[in-house]
């Protein structure tokens, strides 16, 4: 079984124009959280896994990002969330649903999806190597996930890698190429950047 970073398209702009202090500022007038809290939970929410879900408005309000309306794509890459348009999600829904969570945003009256992925893989230890520089640990030089946790896992995360990554295997990567859903490329690099 193939296990997939999944990656935004070469040269592409992000989707929403939507950062880190601006979500904590629209989050904050649910008042559940205060502000400084908030923005804490969101550069933490990938390791953490914390759910938006309730504290989330019926629906985001933002506008897109530069050029991205012009790329039309299906799906987004953003930040560690993935932004799909209603084509995307209606065809990805049913296989995804059970990892994350979807978040409905308004991107300048175009209604849009944003995936929060609350799953975590194992890795196989044994086959992850560290890096190492100055004796200090830099990183990984090798990730290997548990192919017995993940044979039951679609899309989800690397504890190793701080959550920031979205891994994948064959299964989600069939359904995106078999619907000709555009925006993403699948590497079989799991630490490749670029």
């Amino acid at each position: 079984m193939g296990i997939y970073q999944i990656k935004a398209q070469e040269n592409t702009y992000d989707i929403i124009d939507l950062d880190v202090v601006v979500l904590a500022e629209k989050l904050a007038e649910n008042p559940t959280l205060d502000e400084d809290t908030l923005i804490e939970l969101l550069m933490n929410l990938p390791f953490d896994n914390t759910s938006l879900k309730s504290m989330w408005p019926d629906e985001m309000v933002c506008n897109y990002f530069g050029k991205s309306k012009e790329q039309n794509y299906d799906i987004n890459v953003y930040a560690n969330f993935l932004v799909l348009n209603m084509k995307a999600y209606n065809t990805l829904h049913g296989e995804l649903k059970e990892f994350g969570e979807f978040l409905p945003l308004n991107v300048e009256g175009d209604k849009m999806m944003m995936f929060n992925l609350l799953t975590f893989a194992q890795e196989n230890k044994t086959l992850c190597e560290m890096s190492y520089l100055d004796g200090f640990e830099n990183g990984l030089k090798t990730l290997c996930f548990d192919e017995a946790d993940t044979v039951t896992k679609t899309i989800f995360k690397s504890k190793l890698q701080g959550g920031m990554t979205n891994y994948c295997t064959d299964k989600l990567k069939h359904l995106v190429e078999k619907n000709d859903l555009s925006g993403v490329k699948f590497d079989t690099d799991l630490l490749d950047y670029f």
